[in-house]
């Protein structure tokens, strides 16, 4: 018996070792379609001839999941062979959407993209849930809570699918009520007015701002609070927000709860940390925006820390540090501030990138610019820089930066970031009155001629009155220093038939040149020169005033008499306006001297002045104060010529009154109409007040405005009977087809001899 159980534990012993030692004989892969089957080689943790017995079949299929190329992975072993079969996850071929009509499809497969769903990917189809979840989300943002999203998978050859989403966008939810609670102090209007956010009322469709967004209600919530610190309220908090749905999801009801909490004021101010010598702290003191014993302003408070780190920019400190710190004593109500500054270390400009002129020429950027290379950096420089490059009006836009310069920490580097303009245009204009009708300009122009900064221009003006033909070319940088020199042809055609001006007609040839001299970066002085031959044409419905003139010229009895003069000119002016189209600050003064030479045809003198002031009133209304004078008189024996009167009414003058037709009235014997001849002295004024259109956000390139006109044109005396007044509207759009203009104005004082002339426009266009 017991050889018997010996013999049979041998038996045992020695099968157990050869089925222990079993080894893989082959590795099978079955269901691949477009994979390499290398990929789940190198994925799995055993090879041929390894011990069947040691290894971990679940390891192994968990490793091929984790390529993330296959939706099932199954192993199974025939005798020493190991078989592992898969079915490969499709590749998605092309993304439709259906339905999408608020959101672009590109903006979709953009959206889709986090979830790594985009064509030539594999497709997780677990994924497209999230897709769809994402995607109603998006709706929801909109204010699209009714939205509904669902997809279909379509196959293709090769384990290629197409994944189509049908969207179904429903209607919008409108905010139907925001609610504030706990506010005392301030009336919910004043509050709510500061939202973006508004319940439905006759503008939303338009702006579109009675839709829901979390994101735009979070903006919102830092309005109140801004609202509320601005005033002074420190610790006011908003407790809850609460957003809730109708049932039928097509109306949103928010409910604000505030805590306004106490007003503050300002106690002592000071400030301290390291300040250079350089810089003068009396400077820093000035330039603080708040008071001790003011209400506290959080915007104050924020405006004193850019002015402070501005002024250190200005004196090379370009990443200066000035930090409000604020020592609260809640018993009186009272913040202390200290103006901490850490200046940093000086820095100087290394190098100036010019990038994005592909027209313009580096000289002509270059020398525009007042921050210069090896230089220290001033941040008013910088700022100044970018105002001169805005007004050569060459770029739609003028981005700087300042990135520092890696492996030197006193060092940036300047890019000047341009995107060019058209700076060629045809320009059209257009005024419409009873009498004149229409009155057409037709002009070309190049502002920037091959890129040397250099201005070419010719104009025509047709109309019932004028006509004038000019060709003018300007070299703004004559000199390296800033002189320009101007050359112009010019030739006018004016009959004054349809005016009530007096009936005359001049044939007006002349040559030019001209002088610009830079004084400082905003004032220049101009002098020059005309050279012109004038044929001036009378007939029988002239007035004798205009007889008379040409029969001191070239004798009794002359119906047509022609000078030839030569007047030189000077003048000076200033502009230190913020913007060419649309300033929001600064002023703008002329003044300008003309007087004939002695030996010709012309003996008088004219001078001139105009001046505008511009006040920004808030961040989107602007006012403008302007006002112009004139007055001119002979110096010898012969007359002032009346063809060199001034003269008021107009687009550019009085708006509301035909042009020149403000002034005294002279009755015309020859068929008794009155006409007016204009004067020695002239003298005209307005206000204009510049705003956005109402209820529409975006609106930069458009300005609506509300004007009163005034003033006259005088022969004699100034008298205040001749003096005319007008308001009314204009609009201004800078459209891509150039500035297109429109004006509305009704005359207030109107004389029974006046002429009228209510509507006006004008439009250009960019080649």
């Amino acid at each position: 018996m017991k050889k018997l159980f010996l013999f049979l534990f041998l038996i045992f012993s020695f099968c157990s070792q050869i089925i222990a030692s079993e080894k893989v004989s082959d590795i099978k892969i079955e269901g691949l379609q477009r994979i390499d089957p290398g990929l789940i080689f190198n994925s799995i943790p055993f090879e041929i001839n390894d011990e069947i017995d040691k290894i971990n079949f679940s390891k192994a299929i968990s490793l091929i999941y984790r390529t993330g190329h296959f939706k099932d992975v199954v192993i199974e072993k025939e005798g020493a062979t190991i078989i592992i079969s898969v079915s490969e996850k499709p590749l998605l071929y092309e993304l439709e959407f259906i339905g999408a009509e608020i959101f672009q499809p590109d903006a979709l497969t953009k959206a889709l993209n986090s979830l790594n769903i985009a064509s030539g990917l594999v497709l997780d189809e677990s994924d497209l849930k999230k897709a769809e979840d994402l995607i109603q989300s998006q709706y929801s943002s909109y204010g699209k809570y009714t939205a509904s999203v669902s997809h279909k998978i379509i196959a293709l050859s090769n384990n290629r699918v197409n994944v189509t989403f049908y969207i179904d966008e429903g209607s919008i939810s409108r905010i139907k009520e925001i609610n504030l609670i706990g506010n005392k102090l301030f009336k919910s209007e004043d509050i709510l007015d500061e939202m973006s956010l508004k319940t439905t009322n006759y503008f939303s469709w338009w702006n579109k701002d009675d839709r829901y967004s979390k994101q735009v209600l979070a903006g919102d919530l830092e309005k109140i609070k801004s609202f509320y610190m601005d005033r002074g309220f420190l610790d006011f908090q908003i407790s809850s927000t609460v957003v809730s749905i109708s049932k039928n999801k097509k109306n949103v009801y928010i409910n604000i709860e505030v805590d306004e909490g106490k007003k503050y004021y300002i106690g002592k101010i000071k400030i301290s940390g390291d300040i250079p010598e350089n810089v003068e702290k009396d400077l820093l003191i000035n330039n603080i925006k708040i008071n001790k014993g003011s209400v506290f302003n959080r915007k104050l408070i924020n405006e004193t820390t850019k002015s402070l780190s501005s002024l250190l920019g200005n004196s090379g400190y370009a990443f200066a540090n000035v930090n409000a710190v604020p020592n609260v004593n809640i018993d009186n109500r009272v913040v202390d501030f200290n103006f901490f500054i850490d200046p940093g270390k000086k820095i100087y400009v290394r190098r100036i990138n010019i990038i994005g002129n592909t027209s313009t020429k580096d000289e002509v950027i270059r020398r525009e610019l007042r921050q210069y290379e090896s230089s220290w950096f001033s941040k008013e420089k910088i700022d100044l820089s970018t105002q001169r490059l805005n007004r050569t009006q060459f770029f739609d836009s003028v981005n700087i930066e300042t990135p520092s310069v890696r492996g030197n920490a006193d060092q940036v580097d300047v890019n000047i970031l341009l995107s060019e303009t058209n700076t060629g245009k045809f320009n059209i204009g257009a005024g419409v009155s009873s009498s004149e009708g229409i009155v057409g300009t037709l002009g070309l122009s190049q502002a920037n001629f091959l890129g040397t900064g250099n201005r070419v221009s010719t104009s025509v003006s047709l109309g019932g009155v004028n006509k004038v033909y000019s060709l003018k070319f300007v070299d703004p940088y004559w000199t390296d220093d800033g002189v320009s020199r101007g050359f112009s042809l010019f030739y006018r055609d004016v009959d004054t038939t349809d005016l009530k001006t007096g009936n005359y007609n001049t044939n007006d040839y002349g040559v030019g040149v001209d002088f610009r001299i830079p004084l400082d970066e905003f004032e220049h002085f101009i002098f020059g020169a005309d050279i012109d031959y004038n044929e001036i044409k009378l007939d029988a419905s002239s007035p004798q005033l205009y007889y008379n003139y040409c029969a001191q010229i070239n004798g009794p009895g002359s119906i047509n008499c022609d000078t030839t003069s030569a007047t030189l000119y000077i003048g000076w002016n200033e502009n230190t306006t913020d913007n060419p189209f649309f300033p929001t600050k600064g002023y703008k003064y002329n003044i300008n001297a003309d007087i004939s030479t002695p030996g010709l045809d012309l003996q008088y003198f004219k001078i001139y002045a105009k001046a505008e002031k511009y006040f920004n009133l808030s961040e989107s209304v602007t006012t403008k104060i302007r006002t112009s004078v004139g007055y001119g008189d002979n110096y010898g024996d012969d007359p002032f010529p009346f063809f060199k009167n001034f003269r008021a009414g107009g687009k550019n003058s009085i708006r509301g009154y035909k042009e020149g037709s403000v002034g005294k009235k002279n009755l015309n014997s020859y068929d008794g109409s009155y006409v007016t001849y204009g004067g020695k002295k002239m003298f005209t004024f307005g206000a204009e007040t510049y705003f956005p259109i109402p209820f529409v956000k975006q609106s930069s390139s458009y300005r609506l405005s509300a004007f009163i006109d005034g003033g006259a044109a005088f022969e004699d005396s100034v008298s205040s009977d001749e003096i005319r007044y007008s308001a009314g509207f204009g609009a201004l759009w800078l459209s891509g087809f150039g500035p297109l203009n429109i004006s509305i104005a009704f005359p207030l004082n109107e004389g029974n001899n006046d002429q009228t002339e209510k509507f006006q426009f004008g439009m250009g266009s960019s080649f």
